[in-house]
């Protein structure tokens, strides 16, 4: 009785590009696993590949880090005020509360709305 392979079960054999391949996938920001199992491979053996195949790939292209450029912005020399009023209607079975508040408190709307709520 020869136990040295399991009946019906063999090694596959990747070819060499198919390595660099998935290698060449497997960039910063990229999950490993997902990869691998997007093509069939276990992930811990694409994690070997990669250790094999590493110095084989071109090396990322790296960038000048951007120059930051002066802009300058005029601004009115007055902030517009809020002059709309702010309008909540809520309707539930047969009432209804209406709300009319001034736009330019419409933080304090916010909190009272807020409060009313809970």
């Amino acid at each position: 009785m020869n136990l040295s392979h399991p009946i019906g079960r063999t090694r596959r054999q990747h070819s060499h590009e198919f390595k660099q391949g998935l290698v060449a996938l497997c960039r910063p920001g990229v999950s490993v696993s997902a990869i691998a199992l997007a093509h069939g491979v276990n992930a811990n053996l694409l994690r070997r590949w990669i250790n094999q195949y590493q110095n084989e790939l071109p090396a990322p292209i790296e960038s000048e880090p951007s120059k930051l450029v002066a802009v300058q912005v005029d601004l009115p020399s007055q902030v517009p005020t809020r002059d709309d009023a702010i309008e909540i209607s809520i309707e539930k079975n047969s009432a209804r509360i209406s709300i009319r508040w001034p736009g330019n408190q419409a933080h304090a709307c916010a909190k009272w709305l807020g409060a009313w709520l809970k």
